[in-house]
């Protein structure tokens, strides 16, 4: 609320005003940390976890009285039942994650309502800690046994889990940066995210290949119990449904009217987001939101598969072993880190600059003509008042379409780029090709953060949460179809013996992801709120 006589000089800042000073360990930076903890953190057993379903399906497979034991200088693993068995364990594993995750999202979304930011951030690694500790338990008894532990201690997932820590920390900081920086803020949010998964591929491995198999569990529950120490106690409390509620008559009629549908069926009406809205006058439909929700559906497909498509081809091609892949994956997360660190905030504010100036300069010169109109006193009416009508810079819409306009055109044309730089990966010859694509790949990356940031300043700001949670469900689901789908035409492309061809129908993918986008447009005027 604004200042008044009354207010004293020393009170503390009302609403999330307080939480956004600038300083070496403000609440923005704090949040920066506790990404890149918990980024780690979850990357941490990441090859551990894959190799030590390699080593439990060879102990299995020689402990057979059927199976010799192995007599040679190569790796005893590398027997073809093994290595279909490894397979298909990981892919009962993905399975289950994938469909915890989801449910990890609805929970998630639930408690954000309810308990506020806060709590919701600590349930997403207090329950991972108790998996860890089944999962040091597995690697101490391993086979078969190990592997069916870690494989059903993956539904803890649902309880707290990467996916929750995700939407928590994207909706902290929609809360605690300005509108017009938010796209800026959910890029650099995402480059500390991937900075942290390189950070954990990489100190994952060397665990695993100089302490033992047991390491890389064991840290992780240490990270996971510093990290809930850490969100507890160094980020600041937000209400449930953050600070942009008021107490206003509207405001308490919508809070009564979501507690009462507060039921366990309530996650989906996040989605409502992406439904075709009404303008306030009753005049025509606003499409923008439902193509935004399918051009991000799409552009998740077009990108999601593309690392793990890298290491299938850098495997089965060329014979990266484990740690040549980390390596790998750690490159391309260390190159996403530092183009949405440090590159993409820089596009976005020089962007906007550059297309604000050029609107500037065209409504500059479609004004002369407007200011020389004499009026009903027989005067010209000043451009400047004539600026500052309802219709324009005194419309929220208005101001929030043109603070966004370039990031559209950024999420648009990056998926354009994307696709040019993926389709020449059908002509790749030699293990160079597969490193260079995974440094240049995610020089087009930022989609994700730019299409929170327009899908935010489309909504209300009463919606936010809903808009992050309704967000990270597409792009699950669509996280889903990518595995199944391109799983299964890789698989096919390598039986006929072409399996680069993935990356051509990835390409095609990705122009049809910019072919929805380039439809998606601002609405005109004001709309019903849902």
């Amino acid at each position: 609320m604004p200042a008044t006589e009354d207010t004293p000089l020393l009170s503390k800042p009302s609403g999330n005003e307080y939480l956004k000073h600038k300083g070496l360990f403000s609440t923005y930076r704090r949040i920066l940390l506790a990404t890149f903890l918990l980024s780690t953190t979850f990357a941490f057993t990441a090859t551990p976890l894959i190799y030590a379903y390699r080593i439990f399906n060879c102990q299995e497979y020689y402990d057979d009285p059927a199976h010799p034991p192995y007599q040679g200088d190569g790796d005893a693993c590398a027997v073809p039942a093994i290595e279909s068995h490894t397979a298909q364990d990981i892919a009962i594993m993905i399975t289950l994650t994938t469909f915890s995750g989801t449910l990890n999202l609805i929970v998630t979304t639930w408690e954000i309502k309810n308990w506020g930011l806060r709590r919701a951030i600590i349930n997403q690694t207090f329950w991972p800690a108790l998996r860890n500790l089944t999962q040091i338990y597995a690697t101490l008894v391993g086979g078969r046994l190990g592997i069916t532990i870690m494989q059903s201690t993956q539904l803890i997932t649902i309880l707290g889990g990467g996916a929750g820590y995700l939407l928590s920390v994207n909706s902290y900081m929609a809360e605690v940066v300005e509108p017009e920086e938010r796209t800026a803020a959910f890029g650099v949010l995402a480059g500390t995210a991937m900075l942290g998964v390189a950070n954990g591929y990489i100190c994952g491995g060397l665990s695993n290949d100089y302490i033992g198999l047991s390491a890389p569990f064991e840290i992780t529950f240490c990270l996971l119990v510093g990290s809930t120490l850490f969100t507890a106690l160094c980020l600041p409390y937000i209400p449930p449904g953050g600070f942009s509620a008021s107490t206003s008559e509207q405001q308490q009629q919508q809070s009564k009217k979501d507690n009462k549908d507060a039921s366990v069926l309530a996650f989906l009406h996040c989605l409502r987001i992406f439904l075709p809205a009404k303008y306030t006058d009753g005049k025509g439909t606003f499409w923008g939101l439902p193509l935004l929700g399918f051009g991000a559906f799409w552009s998740v497909m077009a990108t999601a598969y593309v690392p793990l498509m890298l290491q299938l081809t850098a495997t089965n091609q060329y014979g990266f072993k484990p740690g040549d892949n980390g390596f790998l994956m750690a490159s391309n997360a260390l190159s996403r880190a530092a183009f949405l660190t440090l590159a993409f905030p820089r596009i976005i504010a020089r962007g906007r600059k550059w297309l604000n100036a050029r609107r500037a300069e065209r409504s500059a010169v479609a004004a002369v003509p407007a200011a020389e109109v004499p009026t009903m006193e027989g005067e010209a009416e000043p451009p400047a008042l004539a600026a500052a009508s309802p219709e324009h810079a005194n419309s929220d819409n208005a101001k929030r379409k043109s603070a966004s306009a370039f990031d559209l055109e950024f999420l648009r044309y990056s998926m354009v780029f994307d696709a040019f730089l993926v389709a020449p990966l059908v002509l790749h010859a030699n293990p160079l090709h597969i490193w260079a694509a995974a440094i240049i790949l995610p020089l087009v990356s930022g989609t994700a953060p730019a299409c929170k940031g327009v899908l935010l300043d489309m909504v209300p700001a009463s919606k936010k949460s809903d808009a992050l949670s309704a967000i990270a469900l597409v792009e699950t689901s669509a996280m889903i179809t990518t595995v199944s789908l391109y799983g299964a035409l890789f698989a096919f492309l390598s039986n006929i013996g072409h399996p680069n061809l993935v990356f051509l129908f990835n390409a095609l993918t990705a122009l049809l992801s910019a072919g929805v986008l380039f439809a998606v447009r601002f609405p005109s005027k004001p709309l019903v709120e849902r």
